[in-house]
């Protein structure tokens, strides 16, 4: 994809949503053309999986104002779709550690994702409460601050398989146990 949004081949390439076994999408505070934004809700709406990833959860939300003409929003995306609730984060200078809930030891997206916890380079996202229909695989923390928040779940969306995570930071793609939870993620989105 090309990284200007005025670009009118932004985001180029939608129709191959129609024939996608999974839709991974990282992506923050963009309007789309009403046409572009139509065919990644037709996708969600037809129940296809989806695997998110940090500022996803803000991902089709202005701070403030209106999208320009043509243009459109999905502010409820995260609660609607993801089952989030991002309001903010800790900041960018406390240090970051996460943690396999111990109650989720056994989801397949946590094969192999050790069970001690690691720091990692995002700052840590203000997400709870999450919707009840949630699963938290993942928790963090930041240091200083006992307040744990989920950093990845599941959702159930009537059958669809959907996972979110907060972790994306570019640093956290040198971080093993991010990769390897990410590649879980997507086998376990497009699983039978």
């Amino acid at each position: 994809m090309l990284a200007d949004e005025q670009d009118p081949n932004y985001f180029a390439g939608l129709e191959a949503l129609d024939s996608a076994d999974l839709l991974v999408l990282s992506v923050r505070r963009r309007t789309l053309p009403e046409g572009q934004l139509a065919k990644i809700r037709a996708y969600v709406e037809a129940g296809k999986p989806l695997a998110a990833l940090r500022t996803s959860s803000h991902a089709f939300a202005l701070r403030s104002g209106e999208p320009p003409k043509g243009h459109d929003v999905w502010p409820e995306f995260d609660r609607e779709i993801l089952g989030g609730n991002y309001h903010n984060h800790f900041g960018t200078k406390l240090k970051t550690f996460v943690k396999r809930s111990p109650a989720a030891k056994d989801h397949p997206i946590l094969a192999g994702v050790p069970a001690e916890e690691f720091p990692v380079t995002s700052s840590l996202y203000k997400n709870h409460p999450i919707a009840d229909a949630a699963t938290v695989l993942v928790t963090g923390r930041v240091e200083g601050v006992e307040q744990h928040e989920p950093v990845a779940w599941t959702y159930d969306r009537d059958g669809q398989r959907v996972f979110y995570t907060s972790l994306g930071h570019p640093g956290d793609f040198e971080n093993e146990a991010f990769r390897l939870m990410l590649t879980n993620a997507v086998a376990w989105g497009i699983a039978p």
